[in-house]
């Protein structure tokens, strides 16, 4: 799917002659970077950063690190507008003893089985 979202960006904009280059080993290089860069993002993030490319510089074709830059700064920007509304923890993060551990594990009521036991 990310193939199919270079091959109409490329027609919309027709840069480098899209239909020219058909089935040559440039064209199918640039499809195979873009497959390579992207693939592991969901394809809606994909297209919304598409656009916020083509929003900051209408005339330029965007490449495939320019998606990947805004798919990324997207998921930052996420991550600080709701940071608020993930609960911070008071957690004590010292090492404990052995005592320590099994006091806390006899709390919660876990007792692991031992060899031997029915």
């Amino acid at each position: 799917m990310v193939a199919l979202e270079l091959e109409v960006l490329a027609k919309k904009m027709d840069r480098f002659g899209w239909d020219r280059d058909r089935n040559t080993p440039a064209q199918d290089r640039l499809i195979l970077d873009w497959m390579d860069t992207l693939q592991d993002y969901p394809l809606d993030e994909v297209k919304k950063a598409i656009t916020a490319c083509l929003d900051a510089r209408p005339s330029r074709i965007p490449n495939e690190r320019d998606v990947l830059f805004h798919v990324l700064k997207a998921r930052e920007t996420y991550l600080i507008v709701n940071r608020r509304n993930i609960p911070e923890r008071d957690m004590d993060r010292r090492p404990v003893t052995p005592e320590a551990a099994s006091r806390i594990m006899e709390e919660f009521g876990f007792r692991p089985k031992r060899f031997g036991d029915d």
